[in-house]
C-alpha cells in the first residue's frame, strides 16, 4: 500500500508539471488527441483468422458512408499477419495476406478513393520467414536479411526478430518504415514490443524505437502497443506518438472498459487490465505535447446497455485517446449514432485531453475528469464505474478553480440540452455504468483569458 501511494504521488507531480521535451515532439502529440478511425480487429479476433478482402471493402464503404462526415477519416488493418509472406526484392511485405488477390498499393488507393486515409499494423523489427530464407539484399546496406535476423529468436514460426545490435539492422528498420510511407500509409501500429524488450534488453529495444521514430518523422503516426513501460515509460515516451495503456479489448463489454483486474497494477505489460484504470494510471504523463494514451478499440456491440455504449465513447473522447471503431458493417449496424455525436467528437477535434480529479484509484474523484478547451470552456466527464447509481458532487470553485457564480451555462453533450447556470457546486445522479459529459461556459473574463495554458488543468483533490 505504501508503494502504491508513492506511485500515485509521483504521478500527481508529473501531471501538474509543465510539458517537457521528455516526449516525442510531433504533429500528433502537438495536436493533443489521437486519430478517429476504423480498425480491423473484431473479425480477426472472433474468427482467429486474417481479414478477407471482401470484409475490408465492405467495412471501408460502411465507414465512408456513415462516419467520414463525422471525422472518422482512416481505415487500418490489424494483426493475424503471419500468412503475409509475399515480399519485394528487399524483403518487405507487399500484401496483408499472401492469399489476397490485391496488394497494399491497391488497397491504399481504394481506401483513399473513398476520402479516407490508410493505416497499417506491422512491426519494423519483424522479418518474414520468407525474407529470411531468401537472404535478400537490405536496401541502403551491404548486408543481407540473414545478417540481421536470428531464427533462434523468433516472434513465432512465421516471423523472426531483427536484432538492432547487428550491422544492417538500422537500414532494415528505417527502410521498412519508409516502405510503408512510400505506399501511402498515414498510420503505423507497432505491436508486441514487450516481447522484443524481454528478448533483447532495454538498451536494444530503445535503439530500435529511436530508429522507428526517426524514420516516421511527421510523415506517419507511430502507435506503440504492448509496452512494458519500465521506469515510468522512459524507453517509450521519447519515441512514440501514441501508446497503449491497458490490455487488448478482446471480448469487450464493460469488463474491458472498467472491470478487468480493476485496481491491480503489475510491473511490465500490461500494467493495467482495463481501459479506465490505464487512463488513470498514465494520466500524469499525458496531455497536449506529451503522451497520447491509447485505450484500444471500441466494440459497442459487446455492451449490454446504451449507457455502457455512451460511457465507452465518452471515455475515449475525454482522455484524448484515439477513438477507434472496431464494430463492423454487420455487427455495428444500428449502433452508428453512438459514434455520431458531434459535440462529443468535437473534443477530439480540438485536441482535448482531460485529467482525473484524483489519480488515486481508490478515490471516487478518479472517476471524474476535467479539463479546458482552447476557448476557456470547461469539460467535465463524470463516470459511474459501479453497479449501482451514484451521486456526483463537484465543487467547481475548490476542485476546478472556477470562481463562484461565473458559470453561465452547463450543457449536457449527450442530451444536447442546456441546464442553465451553476454556482459553486454541481450535483447530479448517475446511473450504473453510465456517465454525464458536461460543457461549462464561464463568464469571468480574467479567468477565460488565462485558460488554455498551464493553468488549463484541473486542481487535483485526492
Amino acid at each position: 500500500m505504501k508503494y502504491h501511494k508513492i506511485i500515485m504521488a509521483a504521478m500527481l507531480a508529473a501531471a501538474l508539471a509543465p510539458a517537457t521535451a521528455y516526449a516525442r515532439d510531433s504533429k500528433v502529440t502537438r495536436r493533443g488527441a489521437g486519430p478517429m478511425y476504423w480498425m480491423a480487429y473484431e473479425q480477426c479476433f472472433v474468427t482467429d483468422k486474417a481479414l478477407s478482402e471482401d470484409r475490408l471493402k465492405r467495412n471501408t464503404d460502411w465507414v465512408a458512408e456513415n462516419f467520414l462526415p463525422y471525422g472518422f477519416d482512416m481505415i487500418s488493418t490489424d494483426g493475424w499477419i503471419e500468412q503475409g509472406q509475399t515480399v519485394n526484392r528487399y524483403g518487405y511485405i507487399t500484401k496483408y495476406d499472401s492469399g489476397w488477390t490485391h496488394d497494399w498499393a491497391y488497397w491504399v488507393e481504394y481506401i483513399k478513393s473513398k476520402g479516407l486515409k490508410a493505416g497499417i499494423y506491422y512491426d519494423p523489427m519483424w522479418m518474414t520467414r520468407t525474407a529470411y530464407e531468401k537472404n535478400l539484399h537490405i536496401a541502403g546496406s551491404d548486408k543481407r536479411t540473414q545478417d540481421v535476423a536470428d531464427p533462434g529468436k523468433k516472434f513465432n514460426d512465421f516471423i523472426y526478430w531483427v536484432d538492432a545490435n547487428k550491422d544492417g539492422a538500422e537500414a532494415w528498420i528505417k527502410g521498412y518504415v519508409k516502405h510503408f510511407i512510400d505506399l501511402g500509409f498515414d498510420f503505423l501500429r507497432v505491436d508486441f514490443v514487450n516481447y522484443y524488450e524481454n528478448t533483447f534488453g532495454s538498451e536494444t529495444y530503445r535503439q530500435a524505437l529511436q530508429w522507428i521514430a526517426e524514420a516516421c518523422g511527421d510523415d506517419i503516426m507511430f502507435s506503440l502497443v504492448m509496452p512494458n513501460c519500465f521506469n515510468d515509460s522512459e524507453n517509450e515516451l521519447p519515441y512514440a506518438d501514441i501508446m497503449r495503456v491497458s490490455e487488448d479489448v478482446f471480448g469487450g463489454g464493460f469488463d474491458f472498459v472498467s472491470g478487468r483486474r480493476r485496481g491491480v497494477y503489475q510491473e511490465g505489460w500490461a500494467n493495467w487490465g482495463n481501459a479506465f484504470d490505464g487512463f488513470i494510471g498514465f494520466s500524469g504523463l499525458a496531455g497536449r505535447g506529451r503522451l497520447i494514451m491509447d485505450g484500444d478499440f471500441i466494440r459497442l456491440n459487446t455492451c449490454e446497455t446504451d449507457d455502457e455504449r455512451r460511457f465507452w465513447v465518452s471515455l475515449m473522447a475525454i482522455t484524448g485517446s484515439p477513438i477507434a471503431i472496431a464494430d463492423q458493417y454487420d455487427t455495428g449496424a444500428g449502433l452508428e449514432h453512438f459514434y455520431q455525436n458531434r459535440e462529443i467528437l468535437e473534443l477530439n477535434k480540438l485536441g482535448f485531453a482531460a485529467h482525473p480529479l484524483s489519480p488515486n484509484m481508490s478515490s471516487t474523484n478518479s472517476s471524474y475528469w476535467a479539463g479546458q478547451l482552447p476557448c476557456g470552456d470547461w469539460v467535465l466527464g463524470l463516470f459511474n464505474r459501479e453497479d449501482s447509481p451514484v451521486t456526483a458532487i463537484i465543487n467547481l470553485e475548490r476542485q476546478l478553480g472556477i470562481p463562484g457564480g461565473s458559470v453561465e451555462n452547463v450543457r449536457d453533450l449527450w442530451t444536447a440540452t442546456d441546464l442553465g447556470p451553476a454556482e459553486k457546486t454541481f450535483r447530479t445522479d448517475i446511473a450504473a455504468h453510465s456517465c454525464r459529459v458536461l460543457r461549462l461556459k464561464a463568464t469571468n473574463k480574467r479567468y477565460q483569458a488565462e485558460a488554455g495554458g498551464a493553468r488549463g488543468k484541473a486542481k487535483y483533490n485526492i
